[in-house]
């Protein structure tokens, strides 16, 4: 109950404030300030400074007909947990080197899982980023990074989780299942229109289901993820991106990443089926995005297209169009529209609280199409930093068939309080 007070004031803040343009400066401004532990450029150590970012939020899966028929056994269409908290600590260098981690505490509350009867989950600490990066000063925008990094594929995993508009990134982006990996990254930024980068990262999904057989997968949902083992190959991303027609308006901007698995399990009799899964989660993929802003409403569009499914079905297509809002600086709107089709291959599973709450056969894991609808609305309580504290509120209707049929139809809310410094 104590966070109850919080909310509803960063509401009232959101909601009360109509200022037209953001101030200079404001309270963000001095907790950023005050997690700086070290600055002097006459260093060899410049800048140290410290990071936290925290999301809670709620959801209820309101499945169409009867809970008692969708949810399974013992399971509430209620679900809350601390999405992510993170604590993070930032290094520069007089040698153009940078160091970065995130951390996640251990022991916090996560979703509920219901297998038969509800059980609570706790996070485990671990390393969510470690990596450095070095800037080659002979090449300017040359960079290469080192360690646990994120991979950059689709345009909401490109986006930064403290800067998305929803609470959850769609089924277009969350199909891949990635999270940070260990591996290699070289960006080639020669202006702020342009950016080229190369990654290369252990093929490993790290599943939570126990297999000693496997070196680099957990055992009894304890591990560290992403290790290279003699089981795994690789598989890299190659990225780009444009940035045109910048005016005091707005701007436009193209962007298209390509993904290869070298895995090679599927081509292979030989090889037990599953022993090695995709990194991606399929052996090569195609994102397209186009992103644009003009005043107050911005527009965000990906196209997806996948080839050789981890489950062995189909190809797939995912298209999802995201258009947004600001009422004014405290107040966005947020619609997004999520599309998929593909025999077998498209992953209803990849959305958070549906494949936790839902039976399989009211929610299969794999469907051939699906559709969803997202209405939000999101409250900034900075308006010069509206990422540093907000509140967000989301309604999505989704629906998908399986094999000719409906398999799911239904309504899911969600809010979050999310802050990050």
């Amino acid at each position: 109950m104590a966070k109850l007070p919080t909310l509803l004031s960063l509401t009232a803040l959101a909601l009360g404030s109509f200022a037209v343009a953001a101030p200079e400066r404001d309270w963000t401004d001095d907790i950023k300030d005050a997690l700086v532990v070290y600055n002097n450029k006459d260093t060899f150590v410049q800048k140290v400074r410290l990071a936290t970012m925290t999301q809670f939020q709620m959801a209820v899966v309101q499945p169409n007909g009867s809970n008692g028929l969708h949810l399974k056994d013992s399971a509430s269409p209620v679900n809350q947990e601390f999405r992510r908290v993170w604590l993070g600590l930032n290094v520069d260098f007089a040698s153009g080197t940078h160091f970065h981690t995130w951390i996640r505490p251990g022991g916090l509350p996560m979703r509920e899982t219901y297998a038969g009867r509800t059980k609570r989950n706790f996070s485990y600490t671990n390393l969510f980023d470690l990596w450095i990066q070095q800037d080659i000063k002979s090449v300017k925008g040359l960079s290469v990074k080192v360690g646990k990094i994120k991979p950059l594929f689709t345009t909401e995993y490109s986006t930064a989780s403290s800067a998305l508009k929803t609470v959850e990134r769609s089924i277009v982006g969350n199909q891949y299942g990635l999270d940070s990996n260990w591996g290699l990254d070289v960006t080639y930024a020669p202006n702020k229109q342009d950016k080229f980068y190369f990654q290369l990262f252990a093929n490993d999904r790290a599943p939570t289901n126990k297999d000693n057989d496997h070196g680099d997968r957990y055992r009894d949902g304890r591990g560290l993820k992403g290790e290279f083992g003699w089981e795994d190959k690789c598989y890299t991303i190659i990225g780009a991106s444009h940035k045109y027609g910048v005016t005091e308006h707005g701007y436009h901007q193209l962007s298209a990443q390509y993904a290869h698995d070298f895995d090679n399990t599927y081509s292979n009799s030989k090889r037990k089926k599953g022993k090695n899964s995709y990194g991606l989660g399929v052996k090569d993929a195609l994102s397209l995005g186009y992103d644009y802003k003009r005043d107050k409403l911005t527009f965000s569009a990906n196209l997806v297209f996948n080839f050789e499914m981890m489950n062995g079905g189909g190809n797939n297509v995912g298209l999802m169009l995201q258009p947004v809002y600001a009422l004014n600086p405290h107040v966005d709107l947020v619609f997004r529209y999520t599309g998929m089709t593909g025999r077998d291959a498209c992953k209803l599973s990849a959305d958070r609280y549906i494949c936790t709450q839902c039976t399989p056969t009211a929610a299969p894991t794999w469907v051939d199409s699906l559709h969803a609808f997202y209405f939000g609305v999101d409250f900034y309580a900075s308006a010069k930093n509206p990422n540093a504290a907000k509140l967000m509120f989301g309604a999505e209707y989704m629906t998908a068939r399986d094999k000719g049929s409906d398999c799911y139809n239904g309504w899911e809310f969600t809010t979050a309080a999310r802050w990050s410094f």
